[in-house]
């Protein structure tokens, strides 16, 4: 793999100040994948790349399940979450297009004020947030359900929130039409549909690194963490960039609709289904952040081309190294 010079440039600003780097980047161009792995050193290194907490990257594994349940006519873009979740008093509630698109209304939820307030003193505590996974055993079924009910939303437009909550209840909904609940559901999608190696649920050993250069512990997920849908995958760049690949290639059809305007955006991109689509261009993207762990998956629709990358570092501007490598291919 031959990086440009402001790839170059980009991944030594990357290192400065950083002694424990693994970082890992894979290109897909004609149809053939080649990675490349750089160690603290800044040399390259033999094999394939570590396992890495992906975060938020786990959204478009959702989504992608999700869109298949949707050509298979097992879920309806435009129904009601309340169609699929039952037990939940009469009110309105956002369609399953709008927690994929993050415009529910949901925006930062789960938390209530003193969620808010007990979840920020544990990230400024010692250990803080590249430690301590501040979704981790939080927000179980029972609690989704209260906030489900407990939020009054109005039938009308809102604009782009970022929210975990919207895309983990759609991932919950996801979880049921599959009959094994989201966390089996998902890997059985992993392994047998996306027929992806290392790519999983859950927690590794791999080490990351704070912005003081202190050694972190991968963030805690389990099967009862609703907030699983929105950020416990892990993977290889090997497996993200053979996943973005089946979003090219056409062997699987369905994955076409995550790629279509489904909502609004903000700074440059418009929604996908959990998918962010740059304006102006036909690239779309997603990054993920993990605690210590950084990292990115993109695809450009037109040049049938894809880069990935992750890092053992968290608070990584992934999306500059990355759009550099994508725009040069």
């Amino acid at each position: 793999m031959e990086l440009t010079r402001e790839s170059k440039q980009i991944i030594e600003k990357l290192y400065h100040g950083r002694t424990h780097v693994e970082l890992s980047i894979g290109v897909l161009k004609d149809g053939a994948a080649e990675t490349v792995r750089l160690g603290p050193d800044g040399k390259r290194k033999e094999g394939e790349s570590p396992v890495y907490p992906a975060g938020s990257i786990c959204k478009i594994f959702t989504a992608s399940l999700f869109a298949k349940y949707l050509t298979e006519g097992k879920l309806e873009l435009e129904a009601p979450l309340s169609r699929y979740i039952h037990g939940l008093p009469e009110q309105y509630y956002p369609s399953l297009r709008k927690l994929a698109t993050h415009s529910s209304g949901y925006g930062g939820r789960p938390y209530s004020t003193w969620d808010a307030m007990k979840m920020l003193l544990r990230m400024n505590a010692p250990d803080g947030l590249f430690r301590v996974n501040p979704y981790h055993g939080t927000v179980n079924e029972m609690d989704m359900m209260r906030i489900l009910a407990d939020t009054h939303l109005k039938d009308r437009p809102y604009k782009f929130q970022y929210s975990n909550l919207g895309m983990s209840v759609l991932g919950y909904i996801v979880g049921q039409v599959s009959g094994q609940g989201f966390w089996d559901g998902m890997e059985t999608y992993i392994r047998e549909d996306l027929g992806l190696k290392t790519a999983r649920l859950g927690n590794t050993g791999m080490l990351g690194y704070d912005k003081k250069d202190q050694p972190c512990g991968c963030w805690q997920w389990d099967k009862s963490d609703i907030i699983a849908p929105a950020g416990a995958l892990l993977a290889s760049v090997e497996d993200l960039l053979d996943f973005a690949r089946q979003h090219l290639d056409g062997s699987k059809p369905y994955l076409e609709i995550c790629h279509k305007q489904h909502g609004p955006g903000e700074k440059g991109f418009v929604s996908g289904l959990a998918w962010r689509l740059e304006q102006g261009t036909d690239i779309s993207w997603h990054d993920g952040a993990a605690g210590a762990y950084s990292a990115f998956v993109g695809l450009d629709r037109k040049k049938k081309t894809a880069a990935a990358l992750a890092v053992n570092y968290g608070l990584v501007d992934t999306k500059e190294l990355a759009f550099s490598i994508l725009k040069a291919l």
